[in-house]
């Protein structure tokens, strides 16, 4: 497979280009969005393999976000990052469909190891799937 495609959603341009680079160089290939209406444009326009998504964003939140990516049935998946790390607002993402939390501030290198260990399960996923048709 070719590389994987990451959507960056966070509203603070400096954390997300930060993340974008240390990403690159891992060899993703990289979209960024803003916000929550962003984000959900170009899940349409691109293949997108995971996403970062930041909860709290201006016009449509992490939350609203990642519920309307999985009723319109994707699955790959979403990691929320978030200011708030009290543990209801963990469980709230959790069960509202994020496969993880991290909680700001965080390590690059934390947030790189939970991606490599997500696309590594959904490779798999892909691969049965493939293996199906």
């Amino acid at each position: 497979m070719e590389a994987y495609h990451i959507l960056i959603v966070e509203d603070d341009k400096e954390i997300r280009e930060g993340i974008e680079i240390y990403l690159r160089n891992q060899g993703y290939v990289v979209y960024q969005a803003a916000d929550g209406v962003e984000g959900l444009k170009q899940i349409e326009e691109q293949e997108i393999h995971l996403a970062i998504v930041d909860v709290m964003m201006p016009r449509m939140d992490g939350i609203a976000m990642m519920m309307a990516v999985r009723e319109r049935g994707y699955e790959f998946p979403v990691i929320m990052l978030s200011a708030k790390s009290e543990e209801v607002d963990k469980i709230m993402g959790l069960n509202m469909g994020a496969d993880d939390y991290v909680t700001k501030p965080f390590t690059t290198m934390e947030l790189l190891a939970r991606v490599n260990s997500h696309l590594r399960r959904y490779g798999r996923f892909l691969e049965m799937v493939d293996g199906k048709k």
